[in-house]
């Protein structure tokens, strides 16, 4: 589970490597403009040991930290070196893969049976929750016409696929049974599939509701759980996309425990894991993106950290989903109520945007439209 991590500075570098229990010495400022760092996530401590004894013995460096991680500081001929004869090439070949994600500059195909999202402009994911209680817009569209007209008027707005979900998953939201889940969405599920034009995701929890879901027109499963293994061969057999999250807990619970050893890489290390094993069980590749999971399980620094290192994410080889649209975060760091988000959702946007992130799940469709078509457009000279 290999993660290149690029450090803003020096500052930054000897902060993260004290945290996580780096022994002093081990590397210097010239590491940072001479190497490249690269992370391995949960690794057992004997392949830890012979790795870095393997790199020190070809002029890197490298140690164990906190969290079973090893950190790795090489350059591109040693890293080329190890993998011709290295002495643990499925480590080394991990190492190399993250590399070479991290670096590549053509956007990852995301497609499922029956149809595909060109990444190679930023695209957007209208909200729309079929809810009287989530965060934000609970009750808004509660009528199956309200909804239908909402997704309507995201298409117009510039949405490229809409996000329909019947369970509220903001913190401390209570469960709903099953059946009172599918009654809220199954209508508009149907008719927004029909009439809209665009591909349509469900939000759910549920293997059951994703199953009913995808036979009443809906193309892609977002999953706040991180695709278990039921849910994992509904979408198998279906030949749908799925969006992998990260949360710790449920939605009860899951702001009880919001400490990490390092949140960007406890939830890479879940992402990688999750995605690797729907792939083991036959989910095609192309077909997975990840979400880091803001908000879920995650506390104010947390959620900054991530939002701060998103680009470490493009390691894992599959497009990234930014969720920050009026996340609670948001209006604390604007010292705001629960409704002044938007300025920072769009700050958000744009600061992932520039780090490669191409899906975005919105509220403020139109708004986040422009503003990621700036960046953009920035970004790509033209």
């Amino acid at each position: 589970m290999a993660r290149v991590r690029i450090y803003g500075g020096i500052s930054e570098a000897l902060e993260e490597w004290r945290r996580l229990g780096v022994p002093e010495g081990t590397f210097g400022r010239g590491d940072l403009t001479s190497k490249r760092f690269i992370f391995l996530d949960d690794i057992v401590r004997d392949e830890a040991l012979a790795l870095v004894q393997e790199v020190k013995g070809r002029g890197g460096h490298g140690c164990l930290c906190k969290g079973e991680r090893a950190l790795i500081a090489i350059t591109p001929v040693v890293l080329e070196a190890m993998l011709i004869g290295g002495a643990i090439p499925e480590k080394v070949q991990e190492m190399t893969l993250a590399w070479k994600r991290r670096d590549r500059e053509d956007a990852p195909v995301f497609e499922w049976s029956g149809g595909s999202l060109d990444l190679s402009q930023p695209r957007i994911m209208g909200i729309l929750n079929v809810t009287p209680d989530s965060f934000s817009d609970g009750g808004k569209h509660f009528d199956v016409e309200a909804a239908v007209a909402r997704a309507e008027q995201m298409r117009s707005e510039g949405a490229d696929l809409i996000d329909i979900g019947g369970e509220s998953t903001r913190p401390g939201a209570s469960v709903i049974p099953a059946d009172e889940e599918w009654a809220r969405i199954s209508k508009v599920i149907r008719r927004v599939s029909e009439e809209v034009g665009l591909p349509v995701s469900v939000d759910t929890r549920r293997p059951d509701v994703a199953r009913k879901a995808l036979r009443a027109g809906a193309s892609l499963v977002n999953d706040v759980s991180g695709l278990g293994d039921e849910m994992t061969m509904v979408v198998r057999d279906a030949g749908a996309g799925a969006f992998v999250m990260h949360m710790r807990g449920e939605p009860a619970n899951m702001q009880s425990d919001t400490q990490y050893v390092d949140v960007v890489g406890d939830t890479y290390a879940f992402l990688e894991k999750r995605v690797g094993e729907a792939v083991r069980k036959g989910v095609r590749w192309e077909s997975l993106a990840v979400d880091p999971g803001l908000g879920f399980g995650k506390d104010l620094e947390g959620n900054l950290q991530i939002m701060r290192r998103l680009d470490e994410y493009r390691s894992l080889g599959r497009p990234v989903l930014l969720g920050a649209s009026r996340k609670s975060f948001v209006a604390r760091v604007l010292d705001g109520e629960a409704t002044d988000h938007l300025e920072g959702s769009l700050a958000s946007a744009a600061v992932a945007c520039w780090q490669g992130v191409r899906l975005f799940r919105v509220h403020e469709v139109k708004e986040t439209v422009r503003t990621v078509k700036m960046v953009h457009s920035i970004m790509e000279g033209r």
